[in-house]
């Protein structure tokens, strides 16, 4: 399926929680992908490994109301109540130019990884020796937290 800059996968969420749009998903720590099932996880920290995509819509319960400007920190995360959203699929943007919630400044031309537990993303900003794992780089600059930047998504690893 395509998304509107990039291709759009079916990943399966690993676990009930709910999921603002624009965060960046991860690799499952608790559920195994196959052949068949893949499965996509809220970061546990900042600079996440095995980073998957970025949620193009909320993933809620049925008529769970995300009223435009949500503080995304205060959606992501959460248990829904009397609804159980694990193995729901979740649509993943996994290439391409994406937007993305910042968790603060970030410059135009930033490399940026998962800056927290919420999906949001930071510039690199690891200390030296560290190996970081790159979402993409800032194609606008943002100003606050929960912002939303403009990324070219390009999933990869290195040394700072």
């Amino acid at each position: 399926m395509a998304g509107l800059l990039g291709l759009v996968l079916a990943f399966k969420a690993d676990a009930s929680k709910r999921i603002h749009k624009f965060t960046v998903l991860a690799k499952s720590a608790t559920q195994t992908s196959g052949q068949k099932d893949r499965y996509a996880a809220i970061p546990a920290a900042a600079n996440a490994p095995g980073i998957l995509g970025v949620a193009i819509e909320h993933f809620v319960e049925p008529n769970y109301f995300v009223k435009e400007g949500t503080d995304p920190t205060t959606i992501t995360g959460t248990t829904p109540v009397l609804y159980n959203l694990t193995g729901r699929p979740i649509p993943l943007q996994v290439n391409g130019y994406a937007k993305l919630i910042a968790a603060g400044a970030i410059s135009q031309g930033d490399e940026l990884n998962v800056a927290d537990a919420y999906g949001r993303v930071k510039t690199v900003n690891e200390s030296s020796g560290t190996k970081v794992y790159v979402v993409g780089i800032a194609q606008n600059n943002v100003s606050n937290a929960n912002d939303i930047v403009e990324v070219l998504l390009h999933f990869y690893a290195k040394i700072v």
